[in-house]
């Protein structure tokens, strides 16, 4: 088959070189997207949306097209103003743009666009990822020109129930709720990462799905672990925790508070820009023991995890899937201290500690571990062997194969 993934912020992960802000579903499907073509049969292609993305090209056996979704960015711009009071000068066309569809167009059809580059494109299956207008615009497209599209969820935010409601709302990323159950309810097949996300989808939204963990190259991540190349920081052991420069998912301000209320613990932060008032606010409080590093290239994540004690999480549980994190600290064998998150992989692979939602107890915890050697070890070990059975990148590319060869 001719596959094509969807996952408009990806290219930056293939380009480290071009700037971008991309996040755990972006490096899921870039990683499934190379696994397949490597293991596969599959002719494995992607669209994106970058500014250095002007033509076609091919990497790692993927071939890459530019592919601009106007819908997605209106949305994301006028989120960025309602929820941050973040003024762009093309609002000023956004927003009576987006007033008038809202006269002239009919609620439930305001994101079903005739997309001709999507409908010309060759290739037999979509798969988008995320619940957003992006995918519900690659789904209509798909169906409208007689082909099929498989939505890959990117978080359990992705099956928020209130998507159901008739009072319709925007969620934080800007997204109409209207659209998001659209999405949910005409994918003709649906990919969940964790058992909270299936049960979900079974119970309010009345979809099957079939469970893919995520994937992660354990042999590429130790060998680069394995490498000599060091990065600049002034610590030799430290907390790591990385995430968007935000307040309402990454949570980048927790963090700094737990940071400052353990100062004997060294904290090194991957702070990838987003909202550039928490951006500035994080700096202008960060205290001694925290180093922040703005981005760091996807291939050189391992030599940052190569000195980590901790894995530190912040996120709240609805806004997660699996944190893609989670497993690099595992293939490193690295302990999480999680906050909130769990995902079914902490408790189940005893690879850390959760704190259940609280500061307190997140804060005892990472002291604890940070005195106890030989426990931290122990859960290393125990996130290593875990991942090696259960999220491997070559088994689950064939399992994610199997599947798509059936739904043809």
């Amino acid at each position: 088959m001719n596959i094509t993934f969807v996952s408009l912020p990806a290219y930056p992960i293939v380009h480290p070189e071009y700037p971008g802000v991309y996040g755990g579903t972006e490096t899921r499907a870039v990683t499934l997207a190379k696994g397949l073509a490597h293991e596969t049969d599959h002719q494995i292609q992607f669209l994106a949306r970058h500014p250095q993305l002007r033509q076609s090209e091919t990497n790692a056996q993927v071939q890459w097209h530019p592919w601009r979704d106007s819908t997605a960015e209106r949305n994301s711009r006028i989120a960025e103003f309602l929820h941050h009071k973040k003024w762009r000068t093309s609002l000023l066309w956004d927003i009576p743009y987006t007033a008038g569809s809202q006269l002239f167009t009919p609620s439930t059809h305001r994101f079903l666009q005739a997309d001709e580059s999507l409908q010309r494109f060759n290739t037999d299956l979509f798969c988008p990822f995320g619940v957003h207008s992006a995918s519900a615009k690659v789904i209509h497209n798909a169906h409208l020109s007689g082909r099929k599209a498989i939505l890959f969820l990117g978080s359990d935010a992705d099956v928020d129930a209130r998507y159901l409601q008739s009072k319709p709302f925007r969620n934080k990323y800007g997204e109409r709720s209207s659209t998001c159950a659209w999405t949910l309810k005409h994918a003709d097949e649906i990919v969940a990462q964790n058992e909270f996300q299936q049960q979900q989808l079974k119970e309010v939204f009345q979809r099957d799905s079939f469970l893919l963990p995520n994937p992660i190259d354990i042999t590429d991540w130790q060998n680069r672990l394995n490498s000599t190349e060091s990065l600049d920081n002034p610590f030799d052991s430290y907390v790591l925790w990385i995430g968007r420069a935000d307040n309402f998912h990454k949570r980048a301000d927790w963090a700094i508070e737990i940071a400052r209320q353990t100062p004997e613990l060294n904290y090194v932060m991957i702070l990838n820009p987003k909202q550039d008032y928490v951006n500035q606010q994080i700096r202008q409080n960060c205290p001694e023991n925290v180093h922040i590093i703005s981005q760091l290239p996807f291939e050189k994540m391992p030599a940052l995890f190569r000195k980590a004690s901790l894995l530190l999480n912040t996120s709240p549980r609805q806004l997660e899937g699996l944190p893609n994190t989670f497993l690099q600290a595992g293939a490193s064998r690295v302990p999480i201290v999680s906050t909130e998150v769990d995902a079914g992989f902490v408790t189940q692979s005893a690879s850390g500690l959760v704190g259940d939602g609280s500061l307190e107890k997140t804060i005892h915890n990472l002291r604890m571990l940070a005195q106890d050697e030989t426990h931290r070890i122990q859960l290393g070990e125990n996130a290593y062997d875990y991942i090696s059975k259960k999220h491997e990148l070559k088994t689950i590319c064939l399992q994610l194969a199997s599947f798509l060869n059936g739904v043809q």
